[in-house]
């Protein structure tokens, strides 16, 4: 559970809303809280050092996918 004075990290940010979709689907999956903010740029934010790396890895190849599609 999301502690109220631990500080969220972004660990995922894109413009497009499909590969965000994506990236919440994978972080359920793997049980990883999480919380949106969206300001032009949407970006995911999780808390806890280990949920952080956790949440980095499962989202490494989408993070490759999403910066050949803008490119």
């Amino acid at each position: 559970m999301t502690k109220k004075n631990q500080k969220h990290v972004t660990v995922f940010s894109s413009g497009n809303s499909n590969v965000i979709s994506v990236a919440e689907a994978l972080l359920k999956d793997a049980n990883i809280e999480y919380i949106i903010l969206s300001n032009g740029l949407t970006e995911i934010k999780v808390s806890g050092d280990t949920e952080v790396i956790n949440a980095r890895k499962v989202l490494l190849d989408l993070e490759e996918l999403d910066f050949q599609d803008n490119s």
